[in-house]
């Protein structure tokens, strides 16, 4: 018995440091695979979440609840359904206008906005106002919808120029097959950071030519619940974790 006696504070001991760090258990957060870089950037095999905003707001939101972030990696097609059956607690970089099963979900207040702004190579005069582009051949992402801009197209006051990609319109302006671009601010600092000295050639405007919130969709049965995490967003402005984290991901042409 004295033995016994012994042995025990040593296996209490041990059975507290074995506990998980995060005692709060896991979040996971579900990541669409068409989600691109620098929001997302997927492991080669695109099965992981190597890195990218997200991940740092998840791990920095997990934190903040106390929990562990573990990130599933989904097809953009089951994302509606895999928050709405529970595989993930929540899916962010979403809008309820994207999601047609969004009124079945619950979400939080906004977590950060995705902004499109006006590009041009330097020398171009500041434009405030989108009239100031009458006249203007503009590089755009085909598909896209640029709402606060259709009135000048619609009557051929500007010429739309498609483009697949981000690189080809900056390729385009370089070229000066077009004077301006539509490019999204997170996107276009991510490719600025890969090419500091092309980046040098360029300007953002001061025309927000969109500004849509995003925010974390939320399970219907999460055990995390939206007010929680609304907490933890809000712990997070109030520290200045989430204005540090977005300052990462901006470019301001030098």
């Amino acid at each position: 018995m004295v033995a016994l006696n012994k042995t025990w504070p040593l296996l209490l001991a041990g059975a507290v440091l074995s506990q998980p760090i995060h005692a709060g258990g896991i979040l996971k957060i579900g990541v669409s695979d068409s989600d691109a870089p620098p929001i997302v950037v997927l492991t080669p095999d695109n099965q992981n979440l190597a890195s990218g905003l997200i991940k740092e707001l998840g791990d920095a939101l997990a934190g903040e609840l106390g929990m562990k972030a573990q990130y599933v990696v989904i097809a953009r097609k089951r994302v509606e359904s895999t928050i709405e059956t529970g595989k993930v607690n929540i899916v962010c970089n979403a809008n309820p206008e994207w999601y047609g099963n969004a009124t079945r979900l619950g979400w939080t207040r906004e977590f950060y906005p995705q902004i499109e702004r006006v590009l041009s190579l330097k020398g171009v005069p500041d434009i405030h106002q989108a009239d100031e582009m009458v006249g203007k051949r503009i590089g755009t992402i085909r598909g896209y919808s640029y709402p606060t801009l259709e009135h000048l197209w619609a009557v051929g006051r500007t010429t739309r120029v498609d483009e697949p990609r981000l690189d080809l319109l900056v390729k385009s302006l370089q070229k000066k097959l077009t004077d301006l671009a539509i490019s999204s601010e997170l996107e276009i600092a991510w490719w600025a950071k890969t090419n500091p000295d092309e980046a040098r050639q360029f300007k953002q405007h001061p025309l927000t030519v969109t500004y849509m919130p995003t925010m974390c969709a939320v399970a219907p049965q999460s055990h995390i619940s939206t007010d929680r995490l609304n907490q933890g967003i809000d712990a997070m402005r109030r520290s200045g974790k989430l204005k540090s984290i977005l300052k990462s991901y901006s470019w301001q042409a030098e």
